[in-house]
């Protein structure tokens, strides 16, 4: 999974992925970002531990995912959408849009004073026309073909859903609010439309403001976004502490836990993920899947020979085999189960792939 930070210049977008990552990049204001920076966070998933614990396994696998800090989007850079940054950003699963909120009379002279209801208007705004270019030059495309004499049943049903989506975008509506059948969504998904992607919001605040976000993070929920307030500059110097003294001040500041498990949550939350495990005296795995994939996706996730020679799958649940502590007694117990193809997937779910290639 790829989730990117994104946003208007000197939010503190990298501050705050220093403190997720643990990184030292250059948080400078006066320094104009011009690369991508890349980090990979693992996922803290108490189940792991203790089924490593009940497996002992040779190696013990976490999930993962891979959080990307652009430098600010700027109208220009969204309009030339050939650039290399540009698609990288598409290639991205979600967006985590860091709002500033914070005082910084320098910051003002700059880039003006804080407003995050306008900056997140601006942002969602440069994602919806740069959107509409993408689908006005399909159309232009399309109709170009159809002056040649190719007109087949899919192109003319990508014209219909091209239609719609243009609607929608001049309405400055963003597209991932659209209803789309499976189908529909199968058409749209090579055209990585930045709207489309779920967006989850950073408010970023100053540690003296922590707890005055309530309002602010009310609006945002009201508006239908998934949005946490963030002290960036407190959890970056936080994230160069040892446990024990961060959680000292995490308490101090109602933390309840680190921005690292805030945000793997909340990130797969957004996604709308899960995760099911594989164990094992070799290895002990967690596994990303969408919620209301089916047995056959998983088997996918985990080696394409498995898919394709998919017999049944062997499930039982993480919270029966700690209660019971091995698997004879959960086969004693009927809490061994064989499924099939179109089984879907539950989090918590251990599964074994029955198969033949």
């Amino acid at each position: 999974m790829k989730i990117a930070l994104t946003g208007l210049p000197k939010s503190g977008k990298t501050t705050i992925f220093n403190a997720l990552t643990g990184s030292e990049h250059s948080t400078d204001k006066y320094i104009p970002a011009d690369s991508i920076n890349i980090g990979v966070v693992q996922i803290t998933d108490p189940r792991i531990t203790q089924l490593s614990q009940l497996y002992k396994p040779k190696k013990t696998i976490y999930a993962h995912i891979e959080y990307r800090d652009y430098p600010g989007i700027f109208s220009q850079d969204i309009e030339n959408a050939e650039s290399s940054m540009i698609q990288d950003l598409k290639g991205c699963e979600g967006f985590a849009l860091v709002l500033r909120n914070f005082v910084d009379d320098e910051l003002d002279a700059i880039v003006g004073e804080r407003n995050p209801l306008k900056d997140l208007m601006r942002f969602e705004e440069e994602m919806v026309l740069s959107d509409l270019i993408v689908a006005e030059n399909r159309l232009e495309r399309i109709e170009l073909s159809y002056k040649r004499g190719v007109k087949t049943p899919a192109i003319q049903n990508e014209e219909k859903l091209l239609k719609l989506v243009c609607e929608d975008l001049r309405e400055g509506l963003p597209l991932r609010n659209m209803e789309l059948n499976a189908e529909d969504a199968k058409t749209l998904r090579g055209f990585q439309f930045f709207s489309q992607k779920p967006l989850l919001l950073l408010v970023n605040c100053s540690e003296d403001e922590y707890n005055q976000q309530e309002e602010l993070l009310s609006q945002l929920s009201g508006r239908g976004y998934l949005a946490i307030a963030i002290a960036g500059r407190f959890e970056e110097e936080l994230s160069k502490l040892d446990d024990e003294e961060a959680q000292v001040f995490m308490e101090d500041m109602g933390i309840a836990s680190s921005i690292r498990d805030r945000l793997t949550q909340l990130s797969y939350q957004l996604m709308g993920y899960l995760s099911f495990f594989t164990v094992g005296d070799d290895e002990v795995r967690a596994w990303t899947i969408t919620r209301g994939d089916n047995a056959l996706t998983a088997a996918g996730k985990i080696h394409s020979d498995l898919a394709r020679g998919f017999i049944r799958a062997e499930c039982f649940s993480y919270d029966d085999i700690i209660q019971h502590g091995n698997e004879k007694i959960l086969r004693e117990k009927g809490l061994f189960r064989l499924e099939g193809k179109e089984y879907v997937v539950k989090d918590g779910d251990v599964i074994s792939i029955r198969f033949n290639v």
